[in-house]
């Protein structure tokens, strides 16, 4: 079981870059429209307030990256510090519905929007054109896919910087009279909905043993990501709302697409939606695709999954197998016919039962590896050790009921269930395999982990 030597290629701005493609995607373009009837003209204030508990629940997340910085931070921090079931299970979950929701539901809505200049695309075959696409670029290289994130991220936030400033070139005041007529309850509603939209950035833990100086850069990737990131939402947000009354606002099917065929004309809408949402859904996509093999190359070493599946290309340094394995997985979504609206809430749901073990590793940090921690460059400290983890932890458990209740059909949660379910079996069975070769899971929390990899 040794561990994947993966090549350190990723610097400050590589970090930040994936992290905003990675928390920029379609919710921008989906929610604002939808929370906008649900808190009229407040919109701007539900998005000031939405970042709140979730920067809070990733300082935990960028305290343990500098701290124990590692390859697949999302399996290797709990299955050290709280529980190796209990963190193969969570990824697997979020692996199984990520790959075969998530992954899909974005190429699928790239193809959409593709569509608004090329009709007679089928957008099945475009989907798996792009999904195939980033797969290959991937397989070349993640400093090449980290580059074309750059890219991406610099384009997508010109677009949406564009849109605001058009909007604000039309600005009337007017638009915002009453703003808190919804009142207070729904603002709180639109603010939970809201949070959706930051969430993402803690993708990059994952990252940890192919980030230079990943003690600095992690934790300064954070803080780099959400300013920019609240900025661009809270433009788009008063751009909105200020260039159109509310009543024409509300009666748009897609608000935003609205609101740029008024202020920008045939190429600015070109720009913005290219510009914009499809390369929106691409950045996510290609961060899925950068990060989402890291935890199952810890899972390897941890000998919970065949050896075979973990190889490295000797020409690039990358995991091919796995790259593969995604990529066949997601294929089979797009071609499916699945309900993709209830996969997305499977992959929401499976993200957020990954991140509860997370915050429960950060208050252990100190016990568990307290040289680590206390050599920290960036730490949390009395209260706030247990509140932000706290915070996350809430958080977690509120929107994993709101996802469950919209689910509302007793075989769409079953389905879930079952997801869970299988993941367990898997576990059991392999650990009682790992028991007949003298491996003991259980050792994995007594043994000091080599965390600069």
């Amino acid at each position: 079981m040794t561990n994947p030597e993966l090549k350190r290629v990723l610097t400050l701005p590589a970090v930040a870059f994936i992290a905003i493609g990675f928390t920029i995607g379609g919710g921008v373009f989906v929610f604002t429209g939808i929370v906008f009837k649900i808190t009229g003209q407040a919109l701007p204030v539900a998005y000031l307030l939405a970042v709140i508990p979730v920067f809070i629940s990733m300082l935990p997340i960028a305290m343990l990256g500098a701290a124990v910085p590692s390859t697949g931070a999302n399996y290797k921090y709990p299955s050290r510090m709280v529980s190796p079931g209990l963190a193969f299970v969570g990824i697997w979950v979020y692996g199984l519905a990520s790959f075969v929701g998530q992954i899909p539901l974005w190429a699928l809505g790239c193809a959409e929007y593709a569509r608004v200049y090329l009709p007679d695309f089928s957008p099945t075959l475009s989907a798996i054109g792009i999904v195939t696409a980033i797969f290959l670029v991937n397989v070349l290289g993640v400093k090449l896919a980290a580059q074309i994130q750059g890219v991406f991220v610099i384009t997508l936030i010109a677009a949406l910087l564009y849109y605001s400033a058009k909007g604000l070139l039309v600005f009337n005041p007017d638009n915002f009279s009453n703003m808190f007529q919804k009142g207070s309850t729904n603002l709180l509603l639109g603010t939970a909905l809201l949070t959706f939209t930051y969430m993402g950035a803690n993708g990059i833990i994952e990252l940890g043993g192919e980030i230079i100086k990943p003690d600095k850069v992690i934790p300064a990737a954070f803080f780099i990501a959400f300013p920019v990131i609240l900025v661009v939402y809270v433009l788009v947000a008063i751009a909105t709302i200020g260039a159109v009354p509310a009543q024409t606002l509300l009666d748009a099917k897609e608000p935003l697409i609205f609101v740029s065929r008024l202020t920008a004309g045939k190429a600015g809408l070109f720009f913005f939606i290219t510009g914009g949402a499809i390369l929106a859904l691409t950045t996510t996509l290609n961060a899925l695709f950068i990060v989402g093999t890291k935890s199952a190359l810890m899972i390897v070493q941890d000998g919970l999954l065949p050896a075979w599946m973990g190889r490295l290309n000797r020409r690039f340094g990358t995991p091919h197998i796995f790259l593969t394995i995604i990529w066949l997985f997601s294929i089979a979504g797009i071609i499916s016919g699945f309900s993709l609206e209830t996969l997305a809430a499977y992959a929401a749901l499976g993200a957020l039962i990954i991140f509860i073990p997370i915050q429960i590793a950060a208050v252990r940090l100190p016990q568990v590896y307290p040289e680590h921690y206390h050599k920290s460059r960036f730490k949390l400290e009395g209260f706030w050790l247990w509140f932000c983890p706290s915070v996350g932890i809430l958080m977690v458990v509120f929107f994993s009921i709101i996802i469950l209740h919209d689910l509302k059909s007793p075989l769409k949660i079953c389905g879930f269930i079952a997801f869970i379910i299988s993941g367990m079996i898997y576990y059991v069975l392999r650990k009682k395999y790992l028991g007949t070769k003298g491996i003991r899971l259980e050792n994995l929390k007594s043994h000091e982990a080599d965390w600069g990899s």
